[in-house]
């Protein structure tokens, strides 16, 4: 692919018609092209054509566009209408690296890397690029020191499990210990990562056994694994051992609290438990898999999007849950992947009632597997485990920090030990006693009130004014956020599945 210079990459920026006020280009060569634009382009671009629509806008000579793709595609003056797609073809096979002799050729291959030329509005900053790379950037911290929790405590159970079973301390590269039936196990892979993991130097826990030549037990070899990787340790063992350590996580992450022994229980209710052990090993696999995007610095507003087109119907298609190729329904009719999907996820969000309990979340909601649905289940896991959690807490500050979806203001008293002399004054207010009916029965009896009357007044003024004293000196601060109302929180939430209600439906 061509190589830009960074002015050259601001110029391209520029040219899509990004907006670069004052200061804005040195900002720029703080960030990563691919990072910022490149990463958060399909939430701010207005529009996107393709190769085919790019060559029918011309050849139906639509000026507006045709005066745009000269501009973007830095196409030089004296370039005529006739050649302008031909060269707006070169431009791309060259920036790919595309090796094309005839247009026809290459016009297919910017058709196999599914080209878009993406296109915003003159109100597009590069600023809101930034913004969305710092929001993500201070979320996905967030997402990962929680999922961590999650991951530590997948590992003590698979630890804690072996240990209840009297494994073996090689037991996790014992071939006789995995799955090996299936033509195309996965098994191998898990030992030869095992059997890696030995090698590792830079483990001291591993080290220090090598040096002692002592074997390297599972529960330090465990926990050397990354999230995915345990998980794909635990499922690829023998079908006894995966189900009950899966078994185990369910019960410790959820309310649900099944026993591992099927003695006495009816086959319903065996068929029913197996398929909340296999559905919430399924929720694990995606924390997994999204553990890696978050340690990764993956953009996450886009997690399981496989592709995106603003201009098709439906506009997205997802990676997972994984669609069988050519599936049959009973009546021998193909079930598209798209509908595959819903059904799986449909499943799914009907256990998130059994694991968590009911909720607006799982009550209402649809059935695509996108980011609302991680943070729901990572919320759900830990609010069960731990109840004081402040998951909650920390993902309204973010977005209501950088005024997405949310924009919460909060009040900041800067003195804080004033509030306790006003809190006092007001209980000298309480204390007050003023006794109309004693100076009315002393004014008919002809008897002196004036001076108490007096001296009641004056004690209530020096209660008022100390309050008012102490009130005026309290400095108190609104603070608000710093940026201005997200211009694309629709598209957002299209992405996302986060909207206003989100925040309220997972409570």
């Amino acid at each position: 692919m061509e190589t830009n210079s960074t002015n050259k990459l601001i110029t391209i920026a520029e040219k899509k018609g990004i907006k670069f006020l004052r200061g804005d280009k040195a900002l720029f060569k703080k960030y990563s092209y691919v990072q910022v634009i490149n990463a958060y382009k399909n939430l701010f671009a207005y529009d996107e054509d393709t190769i085919d629509e790019i060559k029918e806008n011309i050849d139906n000579g639509i000026v507006s566009k045709i005066n745009f793709y000269r501009k973007s595609f830095q196409i030089r003056d004296e370039i005529t209408d006739d050649v302008l797609y031909e060269n707006i073809c070169n431009k791309i096979c060259k920036k790919y690296g595309l090796e094309g002799k005839s247009l026809n050729e290459k016009e297919a291959q910017i058709k196999i890397i599914k080209y878009h030329h993406h296109i915003y509005n003159s109100k597009t900053l590069y600023t809101d690029f930034v913004r969305m790379y710092k929001f993500e950037h201070e979320l996905r911290m967030m997402l990962l020191k929680y999922t961590l929790i999650i991951e530590e405590s997948i590992k003590n159970i698979f630890i804690s499990y072996l240990n209840d079973k009297n494994a073996e301390p090689n037991y996790l590269v014992n071939m006789d210990n995995y799955n090996t039936t299936p033509l195309k196990s996965k098994s191998f892979d898990t030992i030869k990562l095992i059997i890696d993991k030995y090698d590792n130097q830079k483990s001291k826990p591993i080290k220090r056994k090598r040096d002692q030549h002592l074997t390297v037990p599972y529960w330090v070899i465990i926990n050397e694994l990354a999230m995915n990787q345990t998980y794909y340790a635990i499922a690829n063992l023998n079908t006894e051992d995966s189900y009950k350590i899966f078994l185990r996580c369910l019960n410790f992450f959820t309310k649900l609290n099944f026993s591992d022994e099927n003695r006495g229980k009816s086959v319903s209710q065996i068929n029913y438990e197996k398929k909340m052990v296999n559905n919430f090993k399924t929720l694990l696999c995606y924390l997994g898999e999204f553990r890696n995007m978050l340690a990764h610095n993956q953009p996450i507003y886009c997690y399981n999007i496989a592709s995106y087109n603003i201009n098709a119907t439906p506009k997205f298609e997802y990676e997972l849950p994984k669609a069988k190729p050519n599936y049959r329904d009973r009546n021998g009719n193909i079930v598209s992947a798209q509908q595959q999907q819903v059904n799986l996820m449909g499943s799914l969000m009907n256990s998130f009632k059994e694991y968590f309990g009911n909720d607006s979340f799982n009550a209402n909601n649809s059935t695509k597997l996108d980011l609302s649905k991680i943070i729901y289940i990572l919320y759900k896991i830990l609010k069960y485990i731990d109840h004081n959690t402040n998951f909650y807490k920390e993902l309204i500050t973010i977005y209501s920090k950088y005024n997405i979806i949310l924009n919460n203001t909060s009040i900041e008293v800067q003195n804080a030990d004033k509030i306790v002399l006003l809190k006092n004054a007001i209980e000298d207010l309480n204390k007050y006693k003023f006794e109309s009916i004693e100076f009315i029965t002393r004014i008919k009896g002809g008897k002196s009130y004036k001076k108490d009357l007096k001296s009641k007044e004056k004690e209530l003024n020096e209660i008022i004014k100390n309050i008012n004293t102490i009130s005026k000196n309290i400095r108190i601060t609104e603070i608000k956020s710093k940026y201005k109302n997200f211009p694309v929180s629709r598209r957002y939430s299209e992405f996302t599945g986060i909207d206003l209600r989100f925040f309220n439906s997972i409570k």
